[in-house]
């Protein structure tokens, strides 16, 4: 199996947009929050942030799927699998916290 540069399966491309949205989505919520205040654009903020960790949390799932058992060996989807890890980790360690202390 050789090395490509894009994802050739559905599962590889979803991990790549799935990192990219939740990177996208975090920037806003970091440089929107400070500036607009007010009820309507916290919620929208809270839903876009929650979105954003969906779609890490998808990134490292499909990229998983996709590298083990698809086969798809594409620069783009080992990437988005390497830096999604420590991004679930991350997300998942503060998740939990919430809960446990």
């Amino acid at each position: 199996m050789k090395l490509t540069l894009r994802p050739r399966t559905l599962l590889g491309k979803i991990s790549a947009w799935g990192i990219i949205y939740f990177i996208i989505s975090w920037v806003l919520v970091a440089l929107l929050q400070p500036r607009l205040g007010g009820a309507i654009f916290d919620w929208l903020m809270i839903i876009l942030a929650v979105t954003g960790m969906i779609g890490a949390f998808v990134s490292l799932i499909g990229s998983l799927i996709a590298l083990v058992w698809r086969e798809d060996r594409s620069f783009i989807g080992i990437l988005a699998f390497i830096i999604s890890v420590p991004i679930a980790v991350l997300l998942a360690g503060f998740l939990l916290s919430q809960f446990i202390g």
